[in-house]
């Protein structure tokens, strides 16, 4: 392999680091140069300014999820269990890439504030897969109506948010021992419960008392 792209990589794999853990505003360039191996001189001549590394950071990561989501509910699939493709792919990322959480929960939180607008073309991609699972469902007489924005919150933002969660769940558990929770539950479970949850609620079958929950 081409000895620019290992340091490259190593490059983003440190940026990542850096502003998964400090944000944008408090990643330090000199942090990640030092945590890549590599100098400052280095690093400006592989990537570019501070803005330029977050924005590749920011594309590889969105890029990885975008292809992860389309791989995950490929166009033939029942539409039902394309929620359970998406959230399985997105529990499997958060797993193995920890500052992807992070990262998309700052860029939440400041309303893409720091976001470049290269990276929305990939974030287009991720939504992209939601939608189409629903407009599939739709037309196949599969599903009801809903709002793709609620649907697509609902299923990201939740598994953001208990992957997020983690340390404060363990610091919850003691003092919620006598009320018999499970706060430990994998990711994996959590993103089945979801998945299985928006299926039956916008099902057509659902049971009738159902309905006015699911709906928008």
């Amino acid at each position: 392999m081409d000895s620019s792209v290992v340091v490259l990589g190593r490059i983003l794999d440190a940026a990542t680091e850096e502003f998964g853990h400090k944000g944008f505003s408090g990643a330090k360039v000199d942090a990640i140069a030092r945590r890549a191996g590599v100098n400052k001189a280095g690093l400006y001549y592989h990537v570019g300014t501070k803005e330029k590394l977050y924005e590749a950071v920011l594309l590889r990561l969105f890029g990885q999820v975008a292809g992860a989501l389309e791989r995950a509910v490929p166009a033939d699939a029942d539409p039902r269990q394309g929620f359970a493709g998406l959230t399985g792919a997105l529990a499997d990322l958060f797993g193995r890439l920890p500052m992807l959480p992070r990262i998309m929960a700052m860029e939440m939180a400041s309303g893409g504030a720091t976001m470049p607008e290269a990276a929305m073309a990939e974030f287009r991609r991720i939504f992209a897969v939601t939608l189409t699972i629903l407009e599939r469902g739709r037309t196949a007489g599969l599903l009801r109506p809903a709002e793709p924005v609620f649907v697509h919150l609902t299923l990201v933002g939740t598994l953001v948010v208990y992957s997020l969660s983690k340390p404060l769940r363990r610091r919850f558990a003691a003092a919620a021992r006598d009320l018999g929770l499970r706060l430990d539950l994998p990711l994996a479970e959590a993103a089945a419960f979801l998945a299985d949850t928006i299926a039956r609620g916008l099902s057509v079958d659902a049971a009738p008392g159902e309905e006015h929950h699911a709906t928008s």
